[in-house]
């Protein structure tokens, strides 16, 4: 085991990040315009008629292991957010690890670290936050107490890929009619979360008529009726879109007619793969490249179509009524901070670890979005399906027509740095 550990994934050369302080205020609330939606040509498309049953579709670049290098890598450590939520997210972080038994380890470029080595990094940044050392003061303090891991795409571009996500609000009904007729459900009573030992390549799945551990479930047998009959409907909705767009966030806050709302989080899945049907669409010509929001706009036009192509994502999300003033929480089972939190593919990149974020993000601007670049801390504190490798980041934006138009339209390289004390 090292004596120390400071973790860096590289997502894109290092910008240049000029703001004075190291935290900084929020920014204002706008929204983004829609585009005009493109010719149809799905059905002569071939890389649809080649994808398999099980097989996932989203992007995921090849990347190389993580590995140790110099602490010298690490840039001045400026943050665009301000420095309660950076405290928040922390202690955040600590309560996730004083929960979790001190044989608890974590893996990093071949080296383990422990629970009780995870409290004393958040302890040590917790001191180091709270003061007010001036940045070059910070940095060194974080240099000579950390080591540096880094992760990079082994594509020959170097770089690996930002997204955002955020908290989605849908229309919806208490009961179904004529135009609601697609279900927000809640997890199946046969539902498994699946282990290790179970011997699959899923995380969720029912046992068939014979016994054996399948997957749930895929989308188009639910839209069928699949799962019809068991009171598993928990609200109701025009655009099985929509509900895509709220399983893809993984929560959500479900408007009904009146005002009234409910909060919706996650439950557990169908154990299929995800599919992203942005991506197939791109590929197949049906559609330029626009922003999430836009194309979740784009599928509910769509009519009769609509159901079609939302069921090319086989992937399904379960979920369960939260209290109305709770915020969605990470797979770390803890409220995620908006701009702080991010979620990661937890086969190569451990959650519950504090680190620092650089990249472009889009900022709601007028009547569409412009770009600039951000640094800020973060921390690992959530999973994603469509999340996969080291070089795949999705950072958690809040919830609000500025989040919805910001985490859309983000799709960006940039640099991760996680730490660990010595």
């Amino acid at each position: 085991m090292k004596a120390s550990a400071l973790v860096l994934i590289l997502l894109l050369p290092a910008a240049a990040f000029c703001r004075t302080p190291w935290y900084a205020p929020a920014r204002p609330d706008i929204a983004a315009p829609l585009p005009d939606a493109p010719a149809d040509t799905l059905d002569s498309c071939p890389k649809l008629s080649k994808l398999k049953a099980g097989e996932g579709y989203a992007d995921a670049p090849a990347v190389k292991e993580v590995s140790e290098v110099g602490a010298q890598t690490l840039p001045l450590p400026e943050d665009d957010l301000d420095r309660a939520g950076l405290l928040e997210t922390l202690n955040t972080t600590l309560d996730y690890w004083n929960n979790r038994p001190d044989t608890a380890k974590v893996s990093l470029g071949g080296d383990s670290y422990d629970a009780p080595r995870l409290r004393r990094t958040l302890k040590a940044l917790l001191e180091l936050f709270s003061s007010d050392l001036p940045k070059e003061e910070l940095l060194k303090e974080l240099k000579a107490r950390f080591l540096v891991y880094r992760a990079s795409a082994d594509d020959g571009t170097g770089k690996t890929v930002i997204t955002g996500y955020y908290e989605a609000e849908i229309k919806v009904t208490r009961a179904p009619d004529a135009e609601h007729k697609y279900a927000v459900h809640l997890a199946p009573a046969d539902l498994v979360k699946t282990t290790p030992a179970m011997g699959v390549d899923f995380d969720y799945g029912r046992y068939d008529e014979n016994g054996e551990l399948v997957r749930h479930y895929p989308r188009s047998d639910i839209h069928a009726g699949a799962l019809a009959g068991q009171g598993l409907e928990l609200v109701w909705s025009a655009h099985p879109s929509q509900i895509m767009l709220l399983q893809i966030q993984g929560s959500g806050v479900l408007r009904f007619p009146d005002g009234d709302y409910i909060r919706a989080g996650f439950d557990g899945s169908n154990g299929h793969p995800y599919r992203s049907v942005q991506k197939l669409l791109i590929d197949c010509g049906e559609t330029p490249a626009m922003s999430f929001k836009d194309f979740i706009a784009y599928l509910s036009a769509q009519g009769p179509r609509e159901e079609r192509l939302a069921d090319l994502n086989p992937r399904y999300i379960y979920f369960r009524e939260r209290a109305k003033d709770s915020r969605p929480y990470g797979a770390i089972g803890r409220p995620l901070t908006p701009g702080r939190s991010i979620a990661i593919d937890p086969k190569h990149i451990p959650l519950g670890l504090p680190g620092l974020l650089r990249s472009r993000r889009p900022v709601a601007q007028g009547s569409g979005v412009t770009f600039k670049d951000f640094s800020r801390f973060i921390a690992t504190h959530d999973t994603g399906s469509a999340i996969r490798g080291p070089g795949r980041v999705d950072l958690f934006w809040g919830g609000g027509e500025t989040a919805e138009t910001e985490a859309s339209s983000m799709k960006a390289a940039g640099e991760l740095y996680l730490l660990i004390i010595k």
